[in-house]
């Protein structure tokens, strides 16, 4: 472990610090919460062994505050006091300590203490891993590994509120498989599903900035959110996804609109002034529609016409 020792005296923080050294683990050295924080701030400590009676902030005011600061990432803290006093070990817990141990520090049970908060952050880190597979899995669709339409929902809403405040352009894609259902009778579940991995894998390259979001609207049916596009950068996004498709040339010889897979879309953005995230999509869908009157195999920008 990364263990911080915050004490005011010297002697002591080199004392404790050959302690930790001594356990296997390594110390970090701090003289007061300045020099505390710089060291916080990095994000390397597991472990805080904390001097009560410092000159400036004490410990327990020093401790109130890391739990304040760095109140989404816990780490143990341990205090450390020439006091043995009740209501100090009361007032340490109150503040936000885990432990408290009396000077003249035991280096027997210093690394005791050290292992006990070992075994405790390992299993908080062990939790924090897993807590964030479960995030993971909540926010992905799990045949075509795009983010779901949930995650859609979370992300749009979020650069919706962006693009507001900074004034952008906030484009998004609706796009629909063609002849989906004759794909999936003819050639089984199986390949349908295999079908959809292939496109989500396909538009996916299609595009190429880290804030851009390609997600699984619901069966057949993909979206593509683009913040910071114009409508000419959203049509060359879609041109680009026609185009990779007929390179591909995934069979599909039960489509009425081409010999191999092929999606139609609908583009729309803030442009148009929809009224909410959700108004931007149905003005999308709307477009989807569209494109699929005029033939499918193509995209169609939305018009207030429709």
């Amino acid at each position: 472990m990364n263990i911080l020792v915050v004490d005011d005296d010297r002697f002591i923080r080199d004392l404790v610090s050959a302690i930790i050294t001594d356990a296997g683990h390594s110390p970090f050295t701090a003289d007061g919460d300045t020099q505390a924080f710089e060291v916080l701030d990095r994000g390397l400590i597991d472990l805080v062994l904390m001097d009560v009676e410092m000159q400036g902030r004490n410990g327990f005011e020093l401790t109130h505050d890391i739990r304040t600061k760095f109140s989404d990432h816990w780490f143990p803290i341990i205090f450390l006091s020439a006091v043995k006093d009740d209501s100090y070990y009361q007032q340490g817990i109150d503040a936000g300590g885990d432990d408290y141990l009396t000077k003249p520090v035991s280096p027997i049970i210093l690394k005791a203490k050290i292992r006990a908060m070992e075994r405790i952050a390992n299993m908080k880190k062990d939790l924090d891993e897993a807590n964030k597979r479960l995030a993971t899995l909540s926010s992905t669709d799990a045949l075509t590994q795009l983010s779901n339409r949930r995650e859609m929902d979370k992300q749009l809403l979020r650069e919706w509120k962006r693009c507001h405040r900074e004034g952008f352009t906030l484009s998004a894609i609706m796009m629909d498989i063609d002849f989906f259902k004759p794909y999936n009778d003819n050639y089984g579940h199986q390949k349908g599903d295999e079908c959809l991995q292939a496109v989500a894998k396909l538009v996916s390259k299609c595009v190429d900035r880290s804030h851009d979001l390609v997600a699984r609207y619901g069966g057949e049916e993909f979206a593509i959110i683009l913040p910071d596009t114009p409508i000419s950068g959203t049509e060359t996004v879609a041109k680009k996804v026609l185009e990779t498709l007929q390179e591909a040339a995934l069979p599909h010889e039960f489509s009425g609109a081409a010999e191999h897979v092929t999606v139609s879309m609908g583009i729309s953005s803030t442009t148009f002034s929809p009224l909410n995230p959700k108004a931007l999509l149905k003005q999308a869908d709307a477009a989807l529609y569209q494109a699929k009157e005029q033939g499918r195999n193509r995209f169609v920008v939305y018009s207030e016409q429709m």
